[in-house]
């Protein structure tokens, strides 16, 4: 079982080692949040498929984004849970339009 790490100084300290690209240290942010971040995508779109995707493209972003990130005012797994429903909304309006397209395309 993955101890919460709910101060938010031990998460500014991992959220940096990951910006400096620890490995190790994404694997303990991933341990922590890829439940609440895959009940976001779940929530938002229709597809486990959808959900899956929204969730490789939501912590690529967050592998590749964590400098930035570290650096927003906020407890870090907030900016990350919040990251996470804009990544999720997004994947959703897509689907959506995606779907518009192909029903006014074939009809």
């Amino acid at each position: 079982m993955v101890t919460p790490l709910t101060g938010v100084s031990d998460q500014q300290k991992l959220m940096l080692s990951m910006a400096s690209g620890s490995q190790a240290a994404f694997g303990l942010i991933y341990d922590q949040l890829c439940v609440p971040t895959f009940a976001i995508c779940n929530h938002y779109l229709k597809s486990p498929a959808a959900a899956d995707e929204a969730m490789c493209g939501l912590w690529l972003y967050v592998w590749q984004n964590a400098a930035m990130l570290s650096r927003r005012d906020g407890s870090p797994w907030s900016i990350i849970i919040e990251t996470a429903e804009r990544h999720a909304k997004y994947h959703a309006q897509t689907e959506r339009l995606a779907r518009g397209t192909d029903i006014s395309v074939s009809g």
